[in-house]
């Protein structure tokens, strides 16, 4: 057997110390270098941008960035967050896998500790758009990237009002992050939304950014969570008007204009029990999915409108929920699974999968997360970020 000379083979050597990377040597080509970087995961590069200007340099480019995110969008992940001795955790877990075993292993878990005075009440979170999620703890707004831990505090919403809804979206033509917030006026009878403001968030934004009054051309009260698709973000809505008129509004993240979507005939939103839900990267809004019973809604046509209705029975529904427990629809993976969340558990993490095409439903659990969770969330789609909030989108 012939000895394969090793001389000439390209090497690349880490030292590490503990968790930290203190030595790199390196021989290998630029392509190669950015392809063995788009293996690791995103904590790993968060480490690497650590090592030197260069490295820092490469990785925190727009190419490598735009490269990392669309491989991370074609590999998506459930993000699971929830209250825990003080400390709220994220919990990552693949979204692609078939078989329970690795379905719900966890991927990475990490908390991310809050001031006290933010952290109170950050139970409202949006869905994650491209890596990063924004929290909304009473008149204060966050924008966080889960799997770094780094977080912003944005500046305090300016507002006469009471009541804030916010939104979370992204403009894929200039590259900015986006937060809408909406104050709400409650009057005898009616509730109506009054300012709205943005906060933007981009490499190319001003330096000191802030928030500004935006118009709204279209009177309404928002009444469900947002969902970002395409740079568009929808929510259901009331009109002003009228609070039995239930609507959907989409934000266009890029132009900052609200357009109307009108619903099918018959179709309300029940603010205690409606929400727009990721259906194979669709929109879709859900009602009542407690129960196991419920209609979903899909909208297949913006322009037009036009929406497809899927009638959901779940089978053995009260043998897979347990006495105290409440579940809600999350939304449908690529594989068309629904998913559905707990919102307290006494027991460990677990989610109920139903497969309508086999009508076959059951109970996931995941240990080594620990029990008596509270103010659960779960997120379909996430991809994976190394953005760093502190170097790319500080301010002063």
């Amino acid at each position: 057997m012939k000895r394969v000379k090793k001389e000439n083979v390209p090497q690349i050597r880490l030292r590490l110390r503990g968790d930290h990377v203190v030595g790199l040597s390196v021989d290998l080509p630029a392509d190669l270098i950015t392809e063995i970087l788009l293996k690791l995961p995103s904590k790993s590069l968060a480490k690497f941008i650590v090592l030197s200007k260069h490295w820092s340099s490469e990785i925190r480019s727009k190419r490598f960035l735009d490269l990392y995110m669309k491989q991370s969008l074609t590999r998506p992940c459930i993000l699971f967050t929830f209250h825990h001795d003080s400390i709220r955790f994220f919990h990552l877990a693949s979204q692609s896998c078939q078989d329970d075993a690795s379905f719900y292993t966890c991927k990475s878990s990490f908390p991310l500790s809050l001031d006290r005075r933010v952290y109170q009440r950050t139970y409202d979170i949006t869905p994650p758009v491209r890596g990063l999620i924004c929290v909304q703890d009473l008149d204060k707004v966050l924008v966080s990237n889960p799997v770094t831990g780094q977080f912003l505090v944005l500046p305090k919403v300016r507002a006469r009002r009471r009541g804030i809804s916010r939104y979370f979206g992204y403009d894929p033509v200039k590259d900015e992050y986006k937060v809408l917030c909406m104050t709400v006026l409650k009057l005898p009878g009616t509730v109506v939304s009054g300012d709205h403001q943005v906060f933007t968030l981009g490499r190319e934004a001003q330096k000191k950014p802030n928030w500004r009054k935006i118009k709204c051309n279209l009177p309404h009260c928002p009444a469900t969570n947002g969902l970002c698709s395409d740079g568009v973000v929808y929510y259901g809505a009331w009109s002003n008007s009228d609070r039995e008129v239930s609507l959907i509004v989409g934000f266009n993240v890029g132009s900052e204009e609200f357009t109307l979507v009108k619903l099918p005939d018959g179709v309300e939103i029940d603010r205690s029990d409606s929400g727009l839900v990721n259906y194979k990267r669709k929109v879709a809004l859900v009602s009542h999915s407690h129960l196991g019973t419920f209609d979903m809604w899909i909208l297949e046509d913006v322009v037009k409108p036009e929406w497809l209705k899927i009638s959901v029975v779940v089978p053995s529904w009260q043998n897979l929920v347990r006495r105290r427990e409440k579940f809600s629809c999350r939304g449908v993976i690529s594989t068309g699974e629904f998913i559905f969340q707990p919102f307290n558990l006494d027991g460990p993490l677990c989610v109920i999968i139903y497969d309508r095409e086999e009508d076959s439903a059951r109970r996931v659990e995941t240990e080594g997360l620990g029990v008596n969770l509270r103010a659960m969330s779960l997120f379909l789609y996430h991809a994976e970020s190394y953005i760093s909030l502190k170097e790319d989108y500080s301010f002063d």
